[in-house]
């Protein structure tokens, strides 16, 4: 595993440099359903802040750097954080489906357990904390010889990189399958077009939101915030293709879609929709 992992981080030196951990990420979106998402999340650690975001937005930016293309088949909006070194908030980038980006500022503090427990990860050494966050119960597997106090997530605190995620369900499993050093002409064009537009909310009036989409799931089509002209279609994020008079009829199973997504890393978070 370690020649699929990254060159050991040796010294505090080398975590002044740029660095983007890949994290594999399986989890349940529906905890009442054995189906497993599987989807690959870059944590990159920059001299001025942590982000966390979906792969599709690293492929979206080399498209455009590349090939000056916005935007390929399979390329989807997701949720994202940012931490700046300077601050203990995070920025959190909540994207629902709608046409906008809303953005929440708070803390995410874990009181880890720190055991005696070690183990090996590939060729290196980790070893096991517990916390309560989110209305779950976590394990992580962390590495002293990596000392970065981050992992995926809004996980942080420990004395070395998470290189292991789990909560004790095992609805969300994260785990580091490689690391590479950021170049420093990646220009993050996707999330900083999603940073410009996004809207100070607080949670109270996400979920507030979040049960408005439900009502209406195309209300931003609806409403004219988004045009779909005549003959025009309009992709869902499952693939499905509708057109504007099939919206209406589709209503049904859009809210049945929403409300299978029962199951957030914060659980203690997750919307209750009638």
């Amino acid at each position: 595993m370690k020649s699929l992992l990254f060159i050991l981080l040796g010294t505090c030196m080398m975590f002044a440099q740029n660095n983007r951990f890949i994290y594999e990420v399986k989890y349940k979106r529906d905890s009442t359903s054995k189906d497993i998402t599987r989807e690959n999340y870059y944590l990159d650690i920059t001299s001025d802040d942590i982000v966390y975001y979906n792969r599709v937005y690293y492929v979206n930016d080399s498209l455009f750097a590349a090939k000056n293309l916005y935007g390929y088949k399979g390329y989807k909006l997701t949720s994202f954080l940012i931490k700046k070194n300077k601050s203990n908030e995070y920025q959190n980038y909540e994207y629902i489906g709608d046409v906008n980006f809303y953005k929440i500022n708070e803390k995410a503090e874990q009181n880890w357990k720190i055991s005696d427990s070690t183990k090996t990860f590939g060729d290196y050494h980790v070893q096991k904390a517990v916390t309560e966050f989110g209305g779950r119960s976590w394990v992580a597997w962390f590495s002293k010889d990596i000392p970065i106090p981050y992992g995926p997530y809004k996980f942080n605190g420990l004395p070395g990189l998470i290189m292991e995620l789990y909560d004790i369900k095992k609805d969300y499993h994260f785990k580091v399958i490689k690391s590479e050093k950021i170049q420093d002409s990646y220009k993050r064009v996707s999330l900083d077009n999603s940073i410009s537009r996004a809207i100070p909310v607080d949670h109270a009036k996400l979920n507030k939101l979040r049960l408005e989409l439900y009502d209406n799931p195309f209300k931003y089509i609806m409403n004219g915030r988004l045009a779909l002209t005549e003959g025009k279609k309009l992709q869902l994020d499952d693939g499905t293709i509708l057109t504007k008079e099939q919206l209406k009829p589709a209503e049904a199973n859009e809210r049945k879609k929403l409300k299978s997504f029962n199951n957030p890393i914060e659980l203690d978070k997750a919307v209750r929709y009638p």
